[in-house]
């Protein structure tokens, strides 16, 4: 058995006993600035491992950074590994999570004690050039060793002598501290900084030089952009994207050619509704087409419209419509859309007013469209839905504007996918296309609506007087190309009856074709309202600039001892 005293001189002696831990009694780095602003560090590191057994020590240098709103790389190339008398070390550099990875010693061996460790690297665009100076804002020791530094300080040289115009910083301590226990002299061809006191465990020291401007010789704009767009990628996505679409619209999206020269036209092309002629010029069922086929159809025999006196403002207008059935069409009289629009309107009886519609005839609109554009294919002048080619794209530029909020770390980056998501959307409303045959017949519709925006007099008396009917066959169209004043102008002192398909109390003895079609534009204007209407559903920086610190600017990093 151990006699008592024993354990308690064993007790004394192991409290007394040095506790040995790995520090660097050393750290200095001579930091070379060359005219052309390219960078050359020498790290001297004396590391005392005491009484462990390590393979050597690894130094990590971060090369990624975030300047305000962009991403930033350093470009890094270790130069070489030696012991302080130059003599060269075993090491392994590479890349990894944004860091410059440098483990020195060798694998199969093990060392103790003090060993002395050079580092030279190369760094390109660690310097900034501000307005009124350069600077280089570097972190010398960095803060992430694990091991406390007795002693660190840096030098800095200049490629020639400065006389005047440089100034200095430094800062010591944990990351984003902004004290300053260190001292630098400033003389015309170095700058010599020196910290106060040892820097614990996960404390640093960081520097900042300015120059005057035109000592160094700034990058071209050029050069800014190429490494920009480097350590950027994202900032080109807009172009790539706009390239993209421009591409797609020029090989799948962009019309056939049709005639080279348009010519007037007295006549639509050959069985086109107004609805048709509107939907195949700008590639979209608008509710004015749906409501222009209304006032074919009363032009046509089929419906009756009724201006009626209202007790309620209604759409900016005091006048309700009645809309009376004065023929039912036969089997093949009408075509599909044209079916879907009358017999929607009058679902509960051969009359209806207007205001009975609201919030109720929308739900034909989309079958109605449907129709329209089906009829426009069926001729071959659509290859497919213009509607369903808009909503994919529009769908994708969406996807990518919302996935922009999450995506990309960086302002620029969000902004980037963001600009890129919106071209796609904008993009959309072009990439629908026409055959060759639809094509044509845009030309001729072309033509067409010259004819009605023209509408010279001369010979619209004489084709008026052949054909009786043209005034109200040729309204729709002019009230779908927007016309329909120019149209009512050319017939003031031709027109001089009102129409049987649609009446007013006010046409009597002082019809007028320009009044006619103010009465016939409210009232679309009342249609365009309603059937489209639905129901409402229930709601339920620089390290001279203030914010300099320890850890700050380039370099830094860490480093310790591995086994």
């Amino acid at each position: 058995m151990r006699p008592p005293y024993l354990s308690i001189f064993i007790l004394i002696l192991f409290i007394s006993s040095p506790i040995y831990a790995e520090e660097i009694t050393d750290f200095h780095s001579d930091i070379y600035i060359n005219k052309d602003g390219t960078v050359y560090v020498e790290e001297n590191i004396n590391y005392d491992f005491q009484h462990a057994y390590r393979h050597g020590i690894y130094r990590d240098i971060p090369y990624e950074y975030k300047l305000d709103y962009k991403n930033y790389n350093l470009k890094i190339d270790v130069d070489g590994v030696t012991n302080l008398s130059d003599a060269p070390y075993q090491y392994k550099a590479t890349k990894s999570g944004g860091m410059v990875k440098i483990r020195i010693g060798d694998p199969e061996k093990k060392i103790t004690a003090r060993h002395g460790y050079k580092i030279g690297y190369f760094v390109i665009g660690a310097v900034q050039y501000f307005d009124d100076h350069d600077e280089l804002y570097w972190n010398v020791t960095g803060n992430e060793w694990r091991v406390p530094i007795k002693n660190a300080s840096a030098k800095i040289y200049f490629d020639e002598e400065i006389p005047d115009g440089i100034i200095a910083k430094c800062f010591t301590g944990a990351w984003k501290s902004t004290k300053e226990n260190c001292s630098y002299d400033i003389k015309a061809s170095t700058v010599t900084y020196q910290t106060i006191g040892a820097l614990r465990g996960g404390e640093g020291l960081t520097i900042v030089v300015g120059l005057p401007k035109g000592v160094l010789k700034e990058p071209s704009f050029l050069s800014k952009l190429i490494w920009l767009l480097r350590d950027n990628w994202y900032i080109s996505l807009p172009f790539l994207t706009f390239a993209l679409l421009y591409h797609r619209w020029n090989t799948t999206g962009r019309d056939p050619e049709g005639r080279s020269v348009v010519s007037v036209m007295y006549e639509p092309p050959e069985g086109f509704t107004p609805a048709e002629a509107g939907t195949l010029l700008d590639e979209q069922a608008h509710i004015i087409d749906i409501t222009s086929t209304i006032i074919d159809l009363a032009i046509r025999g089929f419906i009756k419209i009724e201006e009626i006196e209202s007790t309620i403002f209604y759409y900016f207008t005091d006048k309700d419509y009645k809309l009376s059935v004065t023929k039912n069409p036969g089997p093949d009289e009408l075509k599909s859309y044209e079916s879907i629009i009358f017999n929607g309107i009058f679902k509960t009886g051969d009359s209806i007013m207007i205001s009975d519609l609201k919030d109720k005839f929308y739900t034909e609109l989309p079958p109605a469209k449907k129709a329209l554009y089906k009829e426009l294919i069926d001729k071959k002048y659509f290859p497919t839905n213009p509607e369903n080619v808009r909503k994919i794209y529009k769908w994708i530029g969406t996807i990518i504007l919302i996935l922009s909020f999450f995506l990309l770390g960086t302002i620029l980056g969000k902004l980037s996918l963001a600009v890129s998501g919106v071209l796609i959307i904008i993009f959309s409303r072009y990439m629908p296309r026409k055959t060759k045959k639809g094509a044509i017949a845009n030309n001729h519709l072309l033509g067409f609506r010259e004819f009605i925006e023209k509408a010279e007099k001369d010979r619209i008396e004489k084709l008026a007087k052949d054909d009786p009917t043209l005034f109200d066959r040729v309204l729709p169209y002019a009230l779908v190309f927007g016309l329909e004043d120019k149209w009512a102008n050319a017939f003031s002192d031709i027109y001089r009856e009102p129409p049987n398909w649609y009446h007013s109390t006010y046409h009597g003895n002082t019809f007028s074709p320009k009044h006619f079609v103010n009465d016939v534009g409210r009232s679309l204007n009342v249609m365009n309202s309603t059937l489209s209407s639905t129901p409402r559903k229930s709601s339920g920086g620089s390290g001279f600039s203030g914010g300099g610190s320890s850890g700050g600017g380039f370099g830094g990093g860490g480093g310790g001892s591995w086994s």
